[in-house]
């Protein structure tokens, strides 16, 4: 026992002490591991998900070496388009590369894959970033009519922020990401004119 100013304090065992000193440094570390995963979890990239429906898919506007086998040659405008399964190809330098074809282009058939979307009692298909119109048993390609609600884009998209409101431009069309009930997953991605 010790005695301190006249009093009789126990002596810590040496043992006992190290217990709380160990205690105490276990604490701390843990601390420690809690703010390191914090951190960590702020500075994450935001994985976005607009393209997920499309991942299989080569990238919008990436070039490729050769055109698909299969892919039928269109010819627009004096323009030559490589049409596979619902993607475009223009013949480039280094190979092929991924685009959305002119206004007025047809092709006979579209992947099963494609969404049927309703603007104001009109009737139209989507696939992979471009909008369709059915004539005379072809699909054309078309504009994207405003208000129109799809489920993904192509990746490849630009991400704009415009007065705090963030939009997916994709050859100049402009989409706003939008809660509903209208799909699966509940997000959308709807045509919008700024």
């Amino acid at each position: 026992m010790v005695i301190i100013a006249g009093f009789a304090a126990p002596e810590i065992a040496p043992q006992a002490e190290a217990q709380v000193r160990s205690e105490n440094q276990i604490r701390r570390a843990k601390k420690r591991k809690i703010k390191r995963r914090t951190r960590r979890r702020v500075r994450r990239r935001v994985a976005r998900r607009a393209h997920f429906a499309y991942r299989h898919l080569p990238r919008y506007r990436a070039t490729v070496v050769a055109a698909p086998k299969g892919a039928i040659l269109i010819k627009r405008a004096g323009t030559s388009y490589h049409y596979h399964e619902g993607i475009f190809y223009r013949p480039a330098a280094s190979g092929f590369v991924v685009i959305r074809p002119v206004v007025g282009v047809r092709v006979r058939t579209l992947p099963a894959a494609r969404r049927r979307v309703v603007v104001a009692n009109q009737s139209y298909f989507y696939y992979y970033g471009s909008f369709y119109k059915e004539v005379d048993n072809e699909f054309e390609v078309v504009d994207a009519p405003e208000g129109a609600m799809v489920d993904a884009l192509p990746d490849g998209y630009e991400v704009e922020e415009i007065d705090g409101t963030e939009y997916y431009v994709l050859d100049d069309v402009y989409y706003q990401e939008v809660e509903t009930d209208e799909l699966e997953d509940g997000i959308g991605y709807e045509v919008v004119k700024l």
